[in-house]
């Protein structure tokens, strides 16, 4: 399976979802700041990204701001997996991170596909995938230290240093972006003194 962020993507299977959405769906553009769907939108959609990438935001009440829980980038899908599976209102919203061009269409048209795909289990096989994906980062926010969870993300997902600031990247790991730089700064000393040596 290929470096991806989201696991489910590196899927070979996930190649025929990809050229059914190219061939099928309506083309959108989505200009950067913009929002895909919000927390607590009732109708549902999905998207594919030809170009550009999102953020996954959850409005957290106790501190009246949002924090930065999943991205989507270009190759890649976006949507609220778990309320579109159960039909509930939207627990997050899709926000552009730069001006976006995604190929989009309804639940109800992504069910009908999967049913006629001719891929036996498809959406089962990508469903697996997606819930170890999300246990191995709950488990790794009770367990690993913030350091070890930024360097777990950057062995995943190394291009996202070039994709999204530093702050969102603290924001995701669930550090300051104070604690973030101090981490980053011990591992450059630590880099250049054993280069040193």
């Amino acid at each position: 399976m290929k470096k991806v962020l989201n696991k489910y993507m590196g899927l070979e299977e996930m190649e025929v979802v990809r050229q059914w959405f190219l061939e099928n769906c309506v083309r959108k553009e989505i200009p950067k700041g913009s929002f895909f769907f919000r927390e607590g939108d009732i109708k549902h959609y999905v998207g594919y990204i030809e170009t550009g990438s999102f953020r996954y935001l959850k409005l957290n009440i106790n501190k009246n701001q949002e924090q930065i829980v999943g991205y989507s980038f270009e190759n890649d899908f976006v949507t609220d997996y778990g309320s579109l599976q159960q039909q509930e209102s939207a627990v997050t919203s899709a926000q552009a991170i730069k001006d976006s061009v995604i190929w989009m269409t309804s639940a109800e048209k992504l069910n009908q596909f999967y049913q006629n795909c001719g891929v036996e289990n498809l959406r089962a096989i990508a469903s697996e995938v997606l819930y170890a994906d999300m246990y191995d980062r709950l488990l790794s926010l009770y367990v690993d230290s913030p350091k070890e969870r930024y360097f777990k993300l950057i062995e995943k997902f190394p291009n996202i240093l070039n994709l999204v600031t530093l702050k969102e990247i603290a924001s995701f790991i669930k550090v300051t972006p104070e604690t973030l730089s101090r981490i980053r700064r011990n591992v450059k000393q630590h880099t250049n003194k054993h280069e040193n040596i």
